[in-house]
């Protein structure tokens, strides 16, 4: 009962309660700062996923409607047959709906990227509903997105946005090399 009473007895329980304190708000500020520095390099990892995933799409999009443009080049008229199979790859296009990554990439380029998606997704569409009437039509639309897309630059920035993705993620220790098969 005389430990109740002495000074040792307190400082001692006082030291023990106020080291257990700081340890406490220590280690959840370490935790914390861990957190979200892990929280950050995973967004910057799905986000690299989506942007090439988006980039290789997309440049295989721009290569194949160049091959229908290249296709009509020089002739005065489009017909059904200089378009026979035309079609957009949308795919990760479309599931980057469904991505918080999406919204991660720079607004211009996904503006550029979402305009000739729609733009040529669109005119492909009322091609085929129209039972392919006016293939000029699509071809103008095609050619016209298609230039704007080289002109803005898009793939290249894109490529860009990627390298500096890449590179975020080497130096946090995150490998992202593609693999070759």
């Amino acid at each position: 009962m005389s430990d109740i009473r002495s000074l040792p007895y307190w400082v001692g329980h006082f030291l023990a309660v106020a080291s257990t304190v700081v340890g406490v708000y220590l280690a959840a500020v370490v935790g914390f700062d861990v957190a979200v520095k892990l929280t950050l390099v995973e967004s910057d990892r799905g986000t690299y996923y989506l942007a090439e995933s988006m980039h290789q799409e997309l440049e295989f999009n721009a290569a194949n409607m160049q091959k229908y443009i290249d296709k009509v080049e020089g002739k005065p008229y489009v017909y059904k047959e200089h378009l026979a199979g035309i079609k957009l790859n949308d795919y990760v296009f479309q599931a980057s709906k469904y991505t918080d990554s999406v919204f991660e990439i720079d607004p211009t380029l996904l503006s550029q990227i979402s305009t000739f998606y729609f733009a040529v997704g669109n005119a492909i569409q009322a091609y085929y509903d129209s039972n392919m009437a006016s293939p000029a039509n699509v071809m103008a639309v095609v050619k016209r997105e298609t230039k704007k897309l080289q002109e803005q630059g898009t793939l290249d920035r894109l490529a860009a946005y990627n390298a500096v993705l890449t590179e975020n993620l080497k130096k946090q220790g995150i490998n992202v090399a593609q693999p070759t098969y």
